[in-house]
């Protein structure tokens, strides 16, 4: 009997099909056990129905941490008759904190839209605003 093993790596920057994920060094270090730091304010009032909503957070790795990899926006429809969530990834800043993502107006079709944001870091630590994620969603509704 012959067993074969292929091991693929990859480090450095990349960007992820299908989306404006950036990802930066994803090199491992077993000594970071903190998640990256997410703050973000959510939608407190109706956006336009229609539009494109852009979502910002500031999304951080710790102090000596191995930094953000990997930055993702969660979000379904209202009334989707699905419990699927679509994806989109942030797109990392040139400089300081502040991610960026778009849900596009294309997807409005219904009352509101529920989301959630998800980041991670090198060593695949993992931060979820808000904390449940999935269970627990922030919601926006659309203005007329």
């Amino acid at each position: 009997m012959t067993i074969m093993l292929f091991v693929v790596g990859c480090t450095g920057n990349a960007l992820i099909p299908g989306g404006d994920v950036q990802v930066g060094d994803s090199g491992f270090d077993e000594t970071d056990v903190t998640a990256p730091e997410i703050v973000f304010e959510p939608f407190s009032e109706n956006v336009p129905g229609g539009s494109d909503v852009d979502v910002s957070a500031e999304i951080t790795d710790n102090e000596g941490g191995t930094g953000v990899f990997l930055a993702t926006l969660y979000f379904r429809s209202e009334t989707a008759s699905s419990k699927d969530w679509k994806s989109i990834g942030f797109t990392r800043p040139s400089s300081g904190s502040e991610w960026t993502a778009t849900i596009s107006g294309d997807e409005q079709r219904s009352a509101g839209m529920w989301y959630y944001l998800l980041a991670i870091d090198g060593s695949q630590n993992e931060a979820v605003d808000p904390p449940q994620g999935a269970d627990a969603p922030y919601h926006y509704s659309y203005a007329d």
